[in-house]
């Protein structure tokens, strides 16, 4: 939408892990070392951890193009299986056909298969997203795994890559031997302050803008930085959220202004923050029900309700269901301290939505249902002839036109 107006060939701050568009921070080129070292030594384990929305998924797929022996992988993202239905996913993965979907012959295919490719000279690599959520007998399955070996280097190597929590998982008692086995771990931290500006800039410049071409001004970046507390995800949100305000104000930059209407009028980009902007957080609901400071563009319901008839109830509510599917969606991400009360706010808030969404729902119907009345009016008027059209109207169509006639509040 923005792209061509700010001289751009693509979204720069598009939500899909990229690598084009990977920023190497001082943490990011270390992480990067570390993992590439661990493949390059075909060490057994390694692990990356990171908080949400550091780049660990994008640096992953960074590595991988640029390894350039062959490898044979096998990318599990889907961790919250039972131990038997993990191994049928890797089996799956590695597109092996195996005896039966017994658990020894599972691993009698796994062997066959890892064996095959070594002596092939190709490598195989096990990458497990959000291994945190694996279950304790699902780690002992990939320990066992790691069990198999050419005599003098593993046949498979086992990358795992999760939030904080996959620390405090593979310090269980129970994980032990597995934890032994780690000979490369490197947790990933958001970008410090000086680098949110270089990262902004990376960005827009790998996506078209023109050589020393600039589109944030620098208190908006310090804004930035601030509230998105350096992860990249977030930077990402409020970044393209901006544009998309001063492509609609017609600014060619986005200043400190623009980014502290993103921020107030999007709630959940402040969660988590310690400062007074989230104080709202505590209680987000104003005296309407309305979310203090959230008035999102193109939601002003009533309004829409008295000028656009059926059609245009009908978007409105398309796009709450929208609003509805998107709040459920951060609810799936929210994990670490703020949990609770991220979720209580997220509970909240879905639940006037959807409130909101049934209200508009039985309006609709009912509209739809004048409307229609209307409909057969008008036809049995034509039918009567030419001299029924100066009949009076009934007391649906005199009804109807007076809804359809209101003036915008």
């Amino acid at each position: 939408m923005y792209t061509r107006f700010f001289g751009l060939k693509k979204k720069p701050f598009a939500p899909s892990p990229d690598p084009e568009f990977f920023y190497f921070s001082k943490g990011h080129q270390l992480a990067f070392t570390h993992l590439e070292y661990g493949l390059a030594h075909n060490v057994g384990f390694i692990a990356l951890t990171g908080e949400v929305g550091t780049g660990k998924t994008t640096l992953l797929r960074y590595l991988l193009r640029r390894i350039r022996v062959p490898l044979n992988i096998a990318m599990i993202f889907n961790t919250q299986i039972d131990p038997l239905s993990f191994l049928e996913m890797l089996v799956k993965e590695f597109e092996i056909t195996p005896v039966s979907n017994r658990k020894s012959d599972l691993y009698d295919a796994l062997y066959k298969f890892f064996l095959e490719q070594y002596m092939k000279r190709s490598r195989c690599v096990i990458f497990v997203d959000e291994a945190q959520n694996l279950q304790l007998e699902a780690f002992e399955e990939l320990r066992m795994l790691s069990n198999l070996d050419s005599g003098d280097e593993p046949l498979v190597q086992i990358i795992l890559v999760g939030q904080p929590q996959l620390r405090a998982r593979l310090a269980h008692a129970s994980l032990e031997q597995l934890a032994q086995r780690i000979s490369v771990h490197y947790h990933l931290r958001p970008l410090q302050c000086e680098d949110v500006g270089k990262y902004i800039d990376f960005r827009i410049h790998a996506a078209g803008l023109e050589a020393g071409g600039s589109l944030y001004e620098r208190e908006a970046v310090d804004l930035i930085a601030e509230a998105s507390r350096g992860v990249p995800r977030i930077i990402n949100s409020i970044c393209d959220a901006s544009l998309t305000y001063a492509y609609a104000d017609r600014m060619g930059t986005v200043s400190r202004q623009i980014v502290e209407k993103v921020l107030s009028d999007n709630e959940l980009l402040r969660i988590g923050r310690t400062d007074g902007v989230s104080s709202s957080i505590q209680a987000p609901y104003n005296s309407n029900g309305q979310v203090e400071g959230l008035t999102p563009a193109g939601l002003e319901w009533d309004k829409r309700f008295d000028a656009s008839g059926p059609a245009g109830l009908s978007e409105v509510i398309t796009h709450l269901l929208g609003r509805i599917g998107a709040l459920e969606g951060q609810m799936a991400e929210r994990s670490g301290a703020d949990t609770d009360r991220s979720i209580g706010i997220l509970q909240e808030m879905l639940a006037r939505e959807r409130e909101k969404s049934s209200q508009f729902a039985d309006q609709l119907e009912e509209l739809q249902q004048e409307y229609n009345k209307v409909v057969k009016e008008v036809e049995d008027i034509r039918n009567q002839g030419e001299g029924a059209v100066e009949s009076k109207p009934s007391q649906n169509t005199r009804t109807v036109r007076r809804f359809f006639s209101r003036e915008k509040s």
